[in-house]
């Protein structure tokens, strides 16, 4: 659906939240002395009232207490009209009940959406007809603030007392002092506890005190609210304010401060989850897309953000429909599968311990499992053996240097079994991915079985079924096929092929399977050539490139769409050498370019305007051209030398190029050392 650009207009404030400035200017009707229309501030806010006084227009105030409550308003918002209506003469707190009907039934039939009622007695009741007046006002949807009174009792008086009989419609509102503290003077909650907020009770613009001038508070705050969303019911805004208010005194509502202070700032933020409309032309499906938790695979990453912009300013809705909008690219993850800093350093700082058992001849289970160095030290010291959670692994193999040979691996990356990992030792090329098989899956570790055969002259072929999940993370899960033949025409030199078929489950190269990038499910079918060299004894060189072409079936609820010819790749090279330096020491450094979709397009609609007071969304709605999108290039140098038995030196060095920036925080250079010692 298409409709007219219309109203909003945005304005940046603290956080990844834009607040929406609309045209509209929402009016209130303060039942009062009248008003000043010359008053600073004041001058074309003020729209035509009544006057049931004397009946003159316009409602001139000859005490001040009209036009110090309208000035309140007008300072706190400069686009919210006044309309006065005067109901009282030389003191608001000496009103005849048959004007202020009249006062009343004349706000609840006009354009006014705020009634605002700063009025006070030292009655604890109100009239029949005022009651009587007051829900019918509250019937014909008006939003009413209502002043507690300034006697310091117990309980709300005058005017105070209807807000429980309302529906919801009504708030009372006592006074704070300079402090922040309620006011000697204001009535506190008691029986309108649950309709009870408490608001500044003076001015910077004169000497005036009292909840008569909390309550305009109130009411702006309410104005501000409406103009998000003027579709709102006066119930809806009333709950908006008593439930973003802070609490006071004793936890939760109380018959002292009701439900606390009003916060303003809070009630004109985003409320539960916020969603992007959607542009579905289903009215029956009225869900938007959720924003939160929303992640990127890092191949397909780079072109959404470098391509379209239009993701920094993406209309979204909070639960009451309130328009905001939100930077995307804050609220994206983008999924990079490489090894960080911080990941090396956490496997520096695990013990793996192996163990296995030959079952039979030829049969052989295979046990890993891991602790942190620290939670080792206090097992022992503590001598504790319960409460410790381990990283385990466990492998059936059967088979032997020749022949056919089978393997069940549970809790194991099924990647170290292919490409290059034979080969590669883990502390010269920390980061093995793009030199294994990197259409295997994209979760840290999965389920396979294996099956295979090898020759005496080194040819070896290989089959594994593949199952990977990360749903304690982020939820992406895939089945994958892999198969690879390898040759050996020299005894230095390794030739081989790789294809695999991956099946991803609600997600696109690792993204997460829901938010507003998700796709349903996609299918990618990839080959790949790898080689290995031994250029010595102590030097080798291991390259592999891949080359990917997927399809997509586009998520419900989704962003992206219209997916077409999508091909990707991925290609590294790694050197590595063994005893170089000293003995046992392992050097290595590796090139890689990570798996990154280099053609195709894809639809990207996102939501641009609404119009307020319909609340029809007007979409935008691009092509991408994945193509030409500039790639990462890592390169990475690794360096490992045993000082004894359970001690190491680890040095790592990385530098990342990433030219759309979409991986700057995980820095562009980075530099490890460690030392490392068994307890």
């Amino acid at each position: 659906m298409r409709v007219p650009v219309a109203i909003l207009a945005m304005t940046v404030v603290a956080g990844n939240y834009f607040t929406p400035q609309t045209a509209m200017a929402v009016t209130i009707a303060t039942l009062d002395t009248g008003l000043d229309t010359a008053a600073a501030g004041l001058q074309g806010r003020v729209d035509p009232g009544a006057d049931f006084i004397d009946g003159q227009l316009p409602a001139e105030d000859i005490n001040g207490h009209g036009t110090t409550v309208g000035k309140i308003i007008a300072d706190l918002d400069r686009t919210t009209r006044v309309m006065p209506v005067r109901v009282g003469d030389v003191s608001a707190s000496t009103i005849k009940n048959s004007v202020l009907v009249q006062g009343i039934n004349f706000a609840a039939n006009s354009t006014a959406r705020i009634m605002n009622l700063s009025l006070g007695s030292t009655s604890n009741t109100l009239a029949p007809g005022v009651t009587t007046a007051l829900k019918n006002a509250a019937a014909a949807g008006k939003f009413i603030a209502l002043a507690a009174g300034n006697q310091g009792r117990a309980n709300p008086t005058y005017v105070g007392t209807a807000s429980p009989q309302l529906g919801g419609s009504a708030i009372t509102v006592g006074a704070l002092d300079r402090n922040g503290n309620i006011a000697s003077y204001s009535n506190r909650a008691g029986f309108t506890k649950n309709y009870y907020v408490l608001a500044p009770g003076f001015t910077n613009f004169n000497s005036r005190l009292g909840t008569s001038f909390a309550t305009p508070r109130v009411s702006s705050t309410a104005a501000k609210i409406i103009a998000q969303n003027p579709r709102l019911s006066a119930q809806q805004v009333a709950e908006i304010i008593l439930t973003t208010t802070d609490d006071m005194g004793a936890a939760g509502i109380d018959n002292i401060y009701g439900r606390g202070r009003l916060n303003t700032a809070r009630a004109l933020s985003a409320i539960g989850d916020v969603e992007i409309p959607d542009d579905s032309d289903d009215s029956s499906s009225s869900a938007g897309i959720v924003v939160g938790a929303v992640v990127v695979g890092a191949a397909i990453a780079g072109a959404i953000y470098y391509k379209n912009r239009k993701i920094k300013q993406t209309l979204v809705l909070d639960q009451y429909e309130r328009p905001y909008v939100v930077d995307l690219g804050d609220t994206i993850d983008v999924r990079d599968d490489s090894i960080g800093l911080d990941g090396l350093m956490q496997s520096l700082k695990r013990r793996t311990e192996y163990s296995d058992l030959a079952v039979t001849d030829g049969l052989t289970l295979g046990v890993w499992y891991g602790e942190d160095e620290l939670q080792r030290f206090e097992r022992k010291t503590t001598n504790q053996l319960d409460n410790y959670e381990y990283d385990w692994s466990l492998s059936l193999q059967q088979g032997d240097k020749t022949g056919a040979y089978y393997a069940l691996n549970m809790n194991l990356d099924p990647r170290q079994f292919f490409g290059a990992a034979d080969e590669v030792s883990p502390y010269a090329v920390f980061d093995r991915r793009s030199l294994t098989a990197p259409y295997a899956g994209f979760a840290a570790t999965g389920n396979m079985a294996l099956t295979g055969y090898r020759t005496a002259k080194g040819n070896d072929i290989r089959l594994g079924l593949v199952s990977m999940d990360d749903e304690n993370d982020l939820n992406v899960s895939s089945r994958s096929m892999l198969f690879e033949g390898s040759t050996r025409p020299h005894p230095r030199v390794k030739l081989g092929v790789q294809v695999s078929a991956l099946s991803e489950q609600g997600s696109l190269f690792g993204g997460s399977s829901s938010g507003a990038m998700s796709v349903n499910h996609s299918e990618t079918i990839a080959t790949g050539l790898l080689a290995g060299v031994k250029l010595s004894r102590r030097l080798s060189l291991q390259m592999l490139y891949s080359q990917g072409y997927t399809w997509v079936d586009e998520g419900d609820k989704s962003l992206l769409s219209n997916f077409k010819g999508l091909r990707s790749d991925s290609y590294a090279i790694g050197l590595q050498s063994k005893s170089l330096l000293s003995a046992g020491d392992s050097i290595g450094v590796s090139v890689s370019r990570p798996l990154h979709v280099n053609s195709g397009n894809l639809s990207m609609t996102v939501p641009g305007s609404i119009n307020v007071y319909t609340g029809d969304v007007s979409f935008d709605s691009e092509t991408i051209d994945l193509s030409g999108v500039q790639r990462q290039t890592d390169v990475e140098l690794g360096y490992h030398l045993p000082l004894g038995k359970e001690t190491g030196f680890a040095g790592y060095m990385r530098y990342r190029h990433d030219p759309t920036g979409v991986l700057t925080s995980n820095g562009r250079y980075g530099m490890m050392m460690s030392v490392t010692s068994r307890f």
